[in-house]
Formats: structure tokens, C-alpha cells, sequence
């Protein structure tokens, strides 16, 4: 009877280590659990402006900020990246490429270097931002693609696929 009483002990413990509820999914880095979209701020027809932040001193922390904007088609967007780093070195900017080619364009980014602000020549990137230093907002325009899903990304070296948004374009 002993020898029953020792082993159920540790089959106790085993059998309520094990959970046994539904299984929550995980989280990716192009996709968080909560996400914010930002819209326009325009009221003008054809015009749309766009506000994004990047947070975070260190690799682990810095994002987009919303990680999702919606605009419609055709309008002339100005878009703001407010560079919130206060970390020497964290230099950020703001990409729109096809979507699924964020990996590429990266990877070509490195070669394309500083001196053209990390943005490749590359027939997958639609608009792109100069280069914003800790604590610098830079301003820029571009015409919106056509309707669909496009990403955002941030090509500084070692930066993608930490730093990855997604465009919605009406």
C-alpha cells in the first residue's frame, strides 16, 4: 500500500503540469495580439496623412507604431516617421513594398548602404522615407498603390523583420 501512495504523488504532479486547456496561439512579429490602425488624418478628397512612430531603444523593443494604416487608392499621402529612439545609432526608415517581399528587399537594402539611405533599386518598393536619426521626424509624399495589402519595413541593417507593418489600401 506504501508503494501505491509514493507513486501516485508524482503521477499527481505530472498529470496537473500537463494543463489540458485550449492552446493559445502565438504571437508573430508581424502580427501582435492588439493592433492599431491609423487613418487618414485628411479631410481633403485625394490627400491622406499618415503619422508613424517608431519606439524602442534596443533590438528587442523597437517597433512601428501603428503596426497597420489604411488609406485609399490614388490619394497623395504624406507620411510623417517620428523617430522616437533616443539610442545613438538607432537609425530607422519606413519602406512600402509588395507584400511577401519584405526578406528581399532587406537583404538588398545592405548592399544598397547608407549612403542611399538602405533603399535598394528594387522593382518590389513603391515609396520610401530618408533615413530618420534618434529623435528626427522626416516627411515625405507619395501616391498610394492600387487597392490591396502592402507592407511597410524598416531596412536598416538588421532591423527586418522586427520592424514590419502592413499598408491597406482601399
Amino acid at each position: 500500500m506504501k508503494k501505491i501512495g509514493l507513486l501516485a504523488l508524482p503521477l499527481a504532479l505530472l498529470l496537473s503540469s500537463c494543463g489540458g486547456g485550449a492552446e493559445k496561439p502565438a504571437e508573430t512579429e508581424s502580427q501582435p495580439a492588439v493592433e492599431e490602425t491609423a487613418t487618414s488624418e485628411s479631410s481633403v478628397p485625394g490627400e491622406a496623412k499618415l503619422t508613424i512612430k517608431v519606439t524602442g531603444n534596443t533590438m528587442m523593443d523597437m517597433a512601428f507604431e501603428p503596426m497597420s494604416a489604411k488609406v485609399k487608392a490614388g490619394d497623395k499621402v504624406t507620411l510623417t516617421l517620428a523617430n522616437e529612439n533616443s539610442a545613438e545609432g538607432m537609425l530607422h526608415n519606413w519602406i512600402l513594398v509588395k507584400l511577401g517581399s519584405g526578406q528581399e528587399v532587406a537583404t538588398a537594402a545592405i548592399a544598397a548602404g547608407e549612403a542611399k539611405a538602405y533603399v535598394p533599386e528594387n522593382e518590389n518598393v513603391i515609396a520610401a522615407s530618408p533615413l530618420a536619426k534618434p529623435n528626427e521626424t522626416v516627411t515625405f509624399e507619395f501616391t498610394a498603390p492600387a487597392a490591396g495589402s502592402y507592407n511597410y519595413i524598416c531596412t536598416y541593417p538588421g532591423h527586418f523583420p522586427k520592424m514590419i507593418g502592413k499598408l491597406v489600401v482601399e
